[in-house]
């Protein structure tokens, strides 16, 4: 017999996102938090991402394929989500060489975003740029909607850098999982697995 075909998710809310009956991605939290809908972070209190205070409840910045905010529970001096609005890619395993554009795109948002924040005099990075990006890898991804964390170092504690270290089986940098899509050309899914 041939290997297992794995199986969509059963309908239902897993992982941060909401699953219909044919295990597409209906929504995640992370649209609730675009649309004004997270209880901390309605639209009327939402100010620009470089003017957040830090931690910044409130920061966020969007363009036409993704947003960026300031995670409830920041663990570095500066630490930002970026999130692809299509919420159809549920992690670094579920994407192809095609998406390499999207991940180029989402590390240059964050360096942008990290750059206007560090260069604010009240940044705990102030001036330092020292910058990290890496995504989880299954099934040590919190939220099935891909994100990238981007950081101005260093790190809160040597507990939350060992959460976020790269080239760890839980944790993947954003250079060598661009490298893996587009040197190889193959399905990351069988790389990390």
């Amino acid at each position: 017999m041939g290997a297992l075909a794995s199986r969509p998710p059963a309908p239902g809310f897993r992982k941060g996102v909401w699953y219909d009956h044919d295990g597409r991605v209906d929504r995640s939290v992370y649209d609730d938090l675009r649309e004004g809908a997270h209880p901390r972070r309605p639209l009327d209190r939402r100010v620009p991402l470089a003017e957040a205070a830090h931690p910044g409840y409130d920061g966020y910045w969007e363009d036409e394929v993704v947003m960026v905010f300031v995670p409830d529970k920041p663990c570095a001096a500066e630490h930002l989500l970026v999130v692809p609005r299509d919420n159809a890619l549920r992690n670094v395993r579920s994407l192809t060489p095609a998406h390499a554009p999207l991940l180029e795109h989402m590390r240059e948002v964050a360096r942008v975003q990290l750059l206007a924040r560090v260069g604010r005099a009240d940044s705990p990075a102030h001036g330092d740029g020292r910058f990290e990006y890496s995504y989880h890898v299954p099934p040590f991804n919190s939220i099935d909607h891909l994100h990238l964390h981007a950081f101005a170092l260093p790190f809160d504690s040597l507990a939350r850098r060992f959460k976020y270290l790269p080239h760890t089986p839980w944790c993947v940098a954003h250079d060598r999982l661009v490298a893996s899509l587009r040197a190889r050309g193959d399905d990351l899914a069988q790389k990390l697995r």
